[in-house]
């Protein structure tokens, strides 16, 4: 959990989550504020034709710790929690998404993992080490998941050698490791940005039991994952030249 004088800032981004967003927010405020975690939660709604964004308003209206940012000129999920980021008053900051597959009940491990060591600047919420466990999902899924792995592995192997789960979109940081960095993500994958662009000394990874979503739809298509592999083109490139020290 939080040391003394620290806060952290989750962001949830969000796109057509209004049958989510509710029950989440319920569940983290329950698991942060029971382990005394000093907390603030920013939701970033890219303006959802299902209002995800009205009910997320109404949810914060009634508990200061939790705002709401809703864009309209700009849309994907990676930049999303970078909007949130910049609004951010805590310490240490987070992102996961807002369709309940991410336990929120993980988020206090993960800051105990990072409080464990000084020199632990990230901690990752990993699907692919020893304790995680992912549950029932299709063929497609599954292919999608390890290819989108492999592939990242492949074309950034020495960025990638302390992580197993390259893909994950839930994980904390230390602000300093991206503070003063510009970050330009492209699709839906924003810790190849912060791993690519930041400034740390070592990553951390925490298990946890990932779930298909019981409500809404997948946002995860062709179109994100091809913009997902171009993305890992355009960082490969830069690491061969030398833009980060690998």
């Amino acid at each position: 959990m939080n040391k003394p004088n620290q806060k952290f800032t989750l962001v949830i981004p969000t796109y057509n989550e209004s049958a989510n967003i509710e029950s989440l927010c319920s569940l983290l405020v329950e698991a942060l504020s029971k382990n005394n975690i000093d907390f603030e939660i920013i939701v970033v709604d890219d303006n959802s034709p299902d209002q995800t964004w009205k009910i997320a308003q109404a949810i914060a209206e009634k508990d200061r710790r939790i705002s709401v940012i809703r864009r309209s000129d700009e849309k994907g999920l990676a930049t999303a929690v970078i909007a949130g980021w910049k609004n951010a008053k805590g310490d240490i900051l987070g992102v996961m998404d807002g369709d309940l597959q991410q336990p929120p009940e993980t988020i206090p491990f993960l800051l105990n993992k990072l409080n464990e060591d000084a020199l632990i600047d990230i901690v990752i919420a990993s699907r692919n080490i020893k304790g995680a466990v992912v549950s029932r999902r299709s063929a497609w899924r599954k292919f999608v998941s390890w290819s989108g792995t492999f592939i990242s592995t492949l074309l950034l192997p020495k960025l990638l050698a302390q992580v197993s789960d390259p893909m994950s979109g839930f994980f904390i940081l230390r602000k300093e490791v991206i503070n003063n960095k510009v970050l330009t993500p492209l699709g839906y994958k924003i810790l190849l940005e912060v791993l690519a662009k930041g400034e740390y000394r070592k990553i951390a990874e925490v298990p946890y039991v990932f779930v298909e979503r019981k409500k809404g739809g997948s946002k995860a298509g062709i179109r994100q994952y091809l913009t997902s592999f171009i993305y890992l083109l355009r960082l490969s490139s830069q690491s061969k030249r030398g833009l980060k020290s690998l």
